[in-house]
């Protein structure tokens, strides 16, 4: 019974300061379906935690369960004091909140009973989360990445109640790819502080929560343009991925990682959408976010900042928010690579070999493509790994080609392109030490996981464009 109140006090505690940060954002208007909302608090809850403990150990202040609720006090009660969403939903219009046709107001809730149909789908959905979180539970923390990368790092600020001031110099000998960002092992530090104990079974229920909280918000993002049952379809692709089960389970970074793309780039198209300011600023911090997780969080970023620009001399239309949003979103990026340098890292250890000539990197990365072209194609074709959603994306491709770049799927069209375009290039510079093919055949099947749910919104959109019916 103790066990359990913990984790529910730590879920809870989790989600109050997300919806916190979420309610001070939109506190004119509340845009958000009630499983939206829960899954971008629990996204936002765990990242703001983990910087507040970073932030602790700057200042020399050991993170304890009653130093971190205390410390997030103000914000918690902030958010109360503006009152509930239903509040703020009887008054949006009255205080300049969302007219009608927003496409951020979700569609008025379905009266008509589920289908045989809906009821399949959300049967399915059900039985992969309640399947993740039992293949989740039955075993303690134990493959290699996950141990290597993340837990070992989390039992050290977990032991220590900081993060060590010297923690990346006297560390460094013996820490598995220390440069690697610190969302991941600080939560898992966080949750071993809120339980009392090292725990290595219950702490991989973080990671479950991610996979519900990415399922939440795709279908979110896709029933804000399709029907019930069109969007349950496509957050079933999703759900029943076997690549995106088995990493939600697994205890690594890249199901957090991508949930914080994902959220970063669907409201960043619902920006492009419908222009509310309090949209754009929740993109940016969850691309902030995704820094956080993973270094690829850079490249994302940059991404949407791109997709930005281009959007803008596409309409020859120039928005100053979304000028301040690319610029700002390079600067961080810029200001992230510059953090690292000064405490002696590269980025990431695979691209250090800084002692290379240019020209000889570009050379051997031309020399690689088709090596790269290569690996696509075995995961474009692998319904091993992905059942047939990427079959399903190159026939949309195919048989809509001339509706790829039209109004509503351009900015996701792009995003998709520069993705591919830009993991390629990360494959061409790679100076990783066991080799560029061990490199590219361990963790292809990873780095299109961080994108796959934003291919199922391409797909939804496509589905929506060719008018067809489920």
């Amino acid at each position: 019974m103790e066990t359990l109140f913990l984790i529910l006090f730590w879920i809870i505690f989790t989600l109050g300061v997300g919806y916190s940060v979420l309610k001070l954002l939109f506190f004119r208007a509340w845009p958000f379906f009630v499983g939206e909302a829960l899954a971008l608090s629990y996204g936002i809850g765990i990242a703001t935690i983990s910087i507040q403990m970073a932030l602790m150990s700057i200042c020399g202040i050991k993170f304890s369960a009653l130093s971190t609720v205390l410390l997030f006090l103000p914000l918690i009660l902030a958010a109360l004091f503006l009152g509930l969403p239903a509040r703020l939903r009887e008054n949006r219009h009255q205080a300049g909140g969302l007219h009608r046709k927003s496409v951020l107001q979700h569609p008025p809730r379905d009266a008509a009973k589920m289908t045989f149909l809906e009821k399949f789908f959300v049967g399915i959905i059900s039985f992969e989360v309640i399947y993740a979180f039992f293949r989740t539970l039955i075993k303690p923390m134990e493959s290699y990445d996950s141990i290597a990368m993340y837990a070992f790092k989390s039992k050290i600020f977990y032991l220590g109640r900081m993060v060590p001031k010297d923690f990346f110099k006297s560390f460094a000998d013996f820490v598995p790819h220390i440069e690697y960002p610190l969302l991941i092992p600080l939560a898992e530090a966080q949750f071993y502080t809120f339980f009392g104990s090292l725990n290595d079974h219950l702490v991989k229920i973080i990671f479950p929560l991610y996979y519900v909280a990415l399922l939440a918000i795709a279908y979110s993002i896709c029933r804000r343009s399709l029907n019930r049952r069109a969007a349950l379809f496509f957050t079933f692709l999703l759900a029943t991925i076997p690549q995106v089960t088995d990493f939600a389970t697994n205890g690594y970074a890249d199901i957090p990682f991508a949930f914080y793309c994902s959220a970063s780039f669907f409201y960043l198209y619902l920006w492009l959408k419908d222009k509310r300011r309090a949209v754009l600023a929740l993109s940016f911090i969850f691309s902030v976010f995704a820094i956080w997780t993973k270094a690829e969080g850079l490249l994302f970023t940059l991404i949407n900042a791109a997709v930005v620009s281009i959007c803008m001399v596409k309409e020859k239309r120039v928005s100053l928010i979304g000028a301040v949003y690319a610029l700002v979103s390079f600067l961080a990026v810029i200001a992230y690579v510059l953090g690292w340098r000064a405490i002696g890292f590269a980025v990431n250890s695979d691209f250090a070999g800084a002692h290379v000539p240019l020209t000889s990197k570009i050379i051997t990365g031309f020399k690689r493509i088709p090596a790269i072209f290569y690996e696509y194609q075995i995961q474009f074709f692998g319904p091993k790994k992905w059942n047939i959603i990427w079959i399903l994306f190159i026939a949309g491709f195919i048989v809509g080609f001339k509706r790829i770049f039209s109004k509503e799927l351009f900015p996701v069209t792009m995003a998709m392109l520069l993705v591919l375009s830009g993991y390629s290039m990360v494959y061409m510079l790679s100076s990783a030490p066991q080799g560029f093919g061990w490199h590219l055949s361990t963790s292809g099947s990873r780095l299109f996981l961080h994108f796959v749910p934003i291919a199922v919104l391409w797909l939804a959109l496509m589905f929506k464009e060719l008018k067809l019916e489920i």
